[in-house]
């Protein structure tokens, strides 16, 4: 090359780098830090430089996108109540609600047991529970309590995770296999 800088000893690869370096790139290098805009193969790399904590590649695309987005708003809020909502959001799973802390209840009757909690008087300021709107798998609950690891402060403890439709009626028409839960994953 006329114009290279490289001395007159350099060896064939480091010709070829510069020879690779002074070719234009196919896209834009602000395309690149667009969520939106950045190619479908080159989303993982920029997950990792905005520091997404829960990526999953058999997401779909618009998924992706959408976890890659909701990121730098996550590491906002990262250890709050809304940074969990917005990586639940962000991963598909709808509006979650979350309950926290169980401890304190007064044992004099104005409260009404109802079999939804447990009495266990431990660390239950530090526990929460998540109610999402739709029913998940039992896989599905894997990868949920992976992002919530990811979002939640590392003091809290995850109790359970409930949904609150049905996702089949008792009637004989699929198999029980460990696929779906019981309605508490």
């Amino acid at each position: 090359m006329p114009d290279s800088l490289l001395p007159p000893n350099a060896t064939p690869l480091e010709e070829a780098i510069e020879e690779t370096i002074a070719k234009p790139l196919p896209i834009y290098n602000q395309t690149l830090w667009r969520p939106d805009e950045c190619p479908e193969a080159l989303l993982p790399w920029l997950a990792h430089s905005l520091s997404v904590d829960a990526w999953d590649s058999n997401w779909p695309e618009q998924t992706k996108r959408d976890v890659v987005r909701s990121s730098p708003e996550v590491h906002r809020h990262k250890g709050t109540l809304s940074s969990i909502r917005a990586i639940l959001a962000a991963a598909g799973y709808g509006a979650a609600t979350i309950t926290e802390g169980f401890g304190g209840h007064q044992h004099d009757g104005s409260i009404s047991y109802d079999g939804a909690q447990t009495h266990v008087v431990s660390d239950s300021w530090a526990e929460y529970r998540v109610y999402l709107p739709r029913p998940i798998t039992a896989a599905q609950a894997a990868e949920v309590r992976r992002l919530l690891r990811a979002a939640a402060p590392a003091r809290c403890k995850l109790k359970a995770l409930y949904f609150t439709e049905v996702a089949h009626t008792y009637n004989a028409a699929i198999s029980h296999d460990g696929t779906f839960t019981y309605g508490a994953a």
